[in-house]
């Protein structure tokens, strides 16, 4: 059995929040990461169809590169906040919503962001995060949660181990859906 070691999340990555945008800005532009996309998937999709009119600034300020960890900062319910995404790969000129957070590892050879993608979406860590979170109008996450969660680690060699086959069978799950969507879309036309 592994040997478990307890983290402060706080210790392990550095927290940023997302870019403020304009109306005007949206839908052209460089790669940008919504609310949505991280809201929806364990890993940043390979290409990045939302546009965001960004300078050189913005895309140094709020870069995306691999090991990332994008999470929800607001949700209507608690239950929804801190949903998380992993970049598994760098996205040059890519920024990331406002309403989100980044987390940055600080130090490599602990956390192993495959890994990490699953840990985050977890049954204990959505419970120590709703645990710490507090609802006025929404739910929001914080520098004060983010100081507050721990995290709880086997040894790196076996989060790679066990990353690498849940981001393979995610993989697979990823490419079912592609496949279902387009045979579904083409039995549309058939009609």
């Amino acid at each position: 059995m592994s040997r478990i070691t307890k983290y402060a999340l706080s210790d392990l990555y550095e927290m940023s929040s997302g870019i403020s945008s304009t109306k005007e800005q949206a839908g052209h532009g460089a790669p940008f990461v919504s609310f949505s996309t991280v809201f929806n998937n364990y890993f940043l999709p390979d290409e990045l169809f939302d546009l965001m009119d960004t300078n050189e600034k913005e895309q140094e300020i709020y870069s995306i590169k691999a090991g990332d960890v994008l999470i929800t900062r607001t949700s209507e319910t608690i239950d929804e906040l801190a949903m998380s995404c992993v970049a598994v790969k760098d996205y040059p000129k890519a920024t990331y919503s406002g309403f989100t957070k980044r987390l940055r590892p600080k130090k490599e050879g602990i956390a192993y962001p495959k890994y990490m993608a699953f840990y985050f979406r977890s049954e204990l860590f959505r419970k120590a995060v709703t645990n710490n979170a507090f609802m006025t109008l929404r739910a929001s996450f914080n520098e004060d949660i983010f100081t507050f969660l721990d995290v709880y680690l086997p040894i790196y060699e076996e989060q790679v181990r066990i990353g690498d086959m849940l981001y393979a069978v995610e993989c697979k799950i990823q490419k079912n859906k592609e496949i279902n969507d387009y045979l579904s879309y083409q039995s549309s036309m058939v009609v």
